[in-house]
């Protein structure tokens, strides 16, 4: 069993058995990310030979793999703590350059990069848009919700625009700071309210069904919250709105 001394250090484990014996480095004090740890651990191993691999909370970049001294060092943010077979053989893949492994990858770490621990320092709030008060109706659509109390203490800003135009994503929801982030884009003139107020009601969600940290893998969108989902009251307009101009979007 770990010993809560770890958090402060960092903790190497030499795995034996194997005859591989690659290191795994991670910081924490939780049994169930070490355990998430070993099992990604063996997964590459089992792909590539010995590995090294370092579990890192580096906010700029999510993976590197280097080959070394007769073996493969990962160093792999913390986000891919229980992720699938095929995130996985991604990794290995991002070790030969393959285009594709690049391109999942980096839609993993999207989907994902709410994982990433940020300094509340470096936040800044805006709320007012050209079109869309995030204030106001993060105020509105939290009163929907009958756990709205738990929720008073989330704030809201409008995002940073990407430079990326293969996919856009509407909102995050960071766990650290209890912050939603809503892609600019949507504070547009043609963007229907009641859209908008959907993807803060999605957001909402996320705070209160997190991931469980227990899991073998990492579920951002359970089964209870996929229900909730559905309980929006234009929800299948917001769909049909996204899906008829997401290509306008994406321009």
């Amino acid at each position: 069993m770990l010993q809560k001394s770890l958090q402060t250090s960092l903790f190497e484990w030499l795995r034996g058995g194997s005859g591989r014996q690659g290191v795994l480095q991670i910081s924490t004090d939780e049994e169930s990310e070490m355990e998430l740890a070993t099992i990604l651990h063996s997964m590459l191993e089992d792909r590539v030979g010995r590995v090294d691999l370092v579990i890192t909370d580096n906010r700029r970049r999510m993976v590197s793999v280097k080959r070394t001294r007769g073996r493969t060092e990962f160093r792999v943010h913390r986000m891919f703590l229980g992720c699938d077979d095929g995130v996985v053989d991604a990794l290995v893949g991002l070790g030969v350059k393959d285009t594709a492994s690049r391109k999942l990858i980096r839609s993993y770490v999207e989907e994902n990069r709410d994982a990433i621990v940020e300094d509340s320092r470096d936040v800044v709030i805006r709320t007012d848009g050209e079109h869309f008060d995030l204030a106001a109706l993060l105020v509105d659509v939290r009163q929907r919700l009958a756990e709205s109390q738990d929720l008073q203490d989330i704030q809201i800003t409008w995002g940073r625009k990407g430079s990326g135009k293969r996919s856009i994503r509407f909102g995050s929801y960071n766990f650290d700071l209890r912050l939603i982030r809503i892609h600019p884009s949507l504070d547009a003139a043609w963007v229907p309210k009641y859209f908008v107020e959907f993807v803060i009601y999605h957001e909402l969600l996320h705070a209160l069904f997190p991931p469980d940290p227990d899991a073998k893998r990492r579920v951002l969108h359970p089964p209870e919250f996929r229900e909730r989902e559905q309980c929006f009251e234009r929800y299948d307009d917001a769909m049909a709105w996204e899906e008829a101009n997401l290509k306008r979007l994406l321009r």
